[in-house]
């Protein structure tokens, strides 16, 4: 997920994934019905095309906790977004831009009447967002916005969904997300991006093209340039830092606009974000760094070694393709495996297997062994693209081991409108609200991750049933790259 990565550096152990139970799929993903007829009316997807036919019950069960969530507060044809978390995060209603991102493509994985619509949903509520920031109009959106009413702690504010009471969007200020990272901006880019290849509809060209271009308004000054992170949490201060996750992003959006367009501009914007990536290489150890430096005290012209995560890994072969980048997916898999009970599959960083103590923001001890699934989608997906020997089995175990997750992880969690006598919002029990909503359906989601995990770089994932790992779960099984 785009972030600022910073860290201290710890070598990291050397482990092989482990070998994953070869399949067994029936057992492991199939034992229950997929869902009660009246569930399935509701609006279950059954995929077109699956790698692996044992996954359809899985990506079908996946997409019905997408429609859920969708509808978790409004239904029909209103713009809108998708509570990232269930209602037990204590996050509220926080639908991070990110994951809405990730839910239009998945919904594009598998282009029915349906799901194009869904997806346009989606799209449609962040060019709202886009249109409707309450200060600037220079094509950005903020981090998360509420989807849903929410009293946020201590009294306030109070937030009624996406559509303040002055007509301006919701943005989620008070958790620290009014900031506008390059991560952020470019998956968003990328799914209006796609939105308009399937529909051919020119508002959502128009939408990336402009968030383009606040991005290649933020090419870094100092020695590695590429485009550094973007706006901090007051949507003002620029970050110092460059992620070479955002790079990746900004040149797969980069490449896909220059062919939209047919504009050449583009692939000269892409060539900076591809000269960064290329600067972070490390040839001796097959991986690339996270990126530079630039935290307070930190000098911005010098790499960050202290923690390497897998997403920049994966993301650069889906998104650039070069040749070595394949070696770096071996990386992973040869560094980053973890085992979580039943569960195995790649975690989060080098750090997150060696963190000791809480994780960062929590009472929670980190869970070393945890596994993160949103990873084992990247992995999953970069392996298919790569399609070597053993590939595509690797792939298919790895998608296996998240549909075990599916089928254990996850349940009695909650989504959408509470009890609450003010309009059903969400607040904190401790203050005399509650959390608990609707509960979602079993064996639906996807949670974040098996279990506490501290990721190295200040925040962490729990198991909670997440639309982010849903959604990379749904492109992998179903071999669909968001870049191209």
């Amino acid at each position: 997920m785009p972030t600022n990565y910073s860290a201290v550096s710890v070598p990291s152990s050397r482990r092989r994934l482990p070998a994953l139970p070869a399949a067994a799929p029936a057992a492991a993903t199939g034992a229950a019905p997929l869902l009660a007829p009246q569930a399935a009316s509701a609006g279950t997807c059954q995929p077109r095309h699956v790698v692996d036919r044992a996954l359809a019950g899985p990506v079908g069960r996946a997409y019905h906790y997408l429609d859920v969530v969708q509808d978790a507060y409004v239904k029909g044809g209103e713009p809108r977004l998708l509570q990232s978390y269930n209602n037990e995060s204590e996050l509220m209603t926080t639908a991070f831009v990110y994951d809405n991102a990730l839910a239009t493509l998945a919904y594009l994985a598998n282009p029915t009447v349906a799901n194009v619509r869904r997806a346009r949903l989606i799209g449609d509520a962040l060019l709202w967002a886009q249109a409707n920031d309450e200060t600037h109009a220079d094509g950005r959106v903020r981090q998360a916005y509420a989807a849903g009413p929410m009293l946020f702690y201590g009294g306030g504010p109070c937030f009624p969904g996406l559509r303040r009471a002055d007509g301006k969007a919701a943005f989620l200020a008070p958790f620290g997300f009014g900031g506008s990272s390059t991560g952020d901006m470019a998956w968003v880019a990328l799914a209006l991006a796609q939105l308009y290849v399937d529909t051919r509809i020119a508002k959502y060209l128009d939408g990336a093209v402009a968030l383009g271009h606040w991005i290649a308004e933020r090419e870094s000054p100092y020695r590695h340039g590429g485009y550094h992170g973007g706006l901090q949490g007051d949507g003002e201060t620029a970050q110092n830092w460059a992620s070479t996750e955002h790079n990746i992003d900004a040149y797969g959006l980069f490449a896909l606009l220059a062919k939209l367009t047919r504009d050449r501009h583009w692939t000269a914007r892409a060539a900076v974000a591809d000269n960064f990536v290329r600067a972070m290489w490390n040839r001796a150890d097959g991986h690339l760094w996270t990126g530079t430096l630039g935290g307070e005290g930190e000098d911005p012209n010098l790499i960050n070694v202290g923690n390497v995560p897998e997403d920049v890994q994966s993301w650069a072969l889906l998104s650039i393709g070069d040749g070595h980048h394949g070696e770096a997916v071996d990386w992973v898999t040869g560094n980053l495996c973890n085992t979580d009970g039943t569960v195995s599959g790649v975690t989060y960083s080098s750090q997150a297997r060696l963190i000791t103590g809480n994780v960062s923001g929590s009472t929670i001890p980190n869970n070393r062994d945890a596994v993160w699934l949103e990873g084992n989608g990247h992995t999953a997906l970069a392996l298919l693209r790569r399609a070597g020997r053993g590939d595509a089995a690797l792939a298919k175990r790895l998608l296996t081991q998240t549909a075990i997750a599916q089928q254990n992880l996850g349940a009695g969690q909650t989504v959408g409108l509470t009890a609450d006598a003010d309009g059903g919002r969400l607040s904190n029990p401790a203050e005399g609200g509650t959390w608990t909503g609707t509960p979602l359906p079993e064996r639906s989601g996807i949670v974040a991750a098996t279990g506490a995990l501290d990721t190295g770089f200040a925040f962490g994932y729990f198991a909670r049933q997440h639309v982010g790992a849903t959604s990379w779960f749904l492109m992998a099984a179903q071999n669909f790259n968001p870049f191209l």
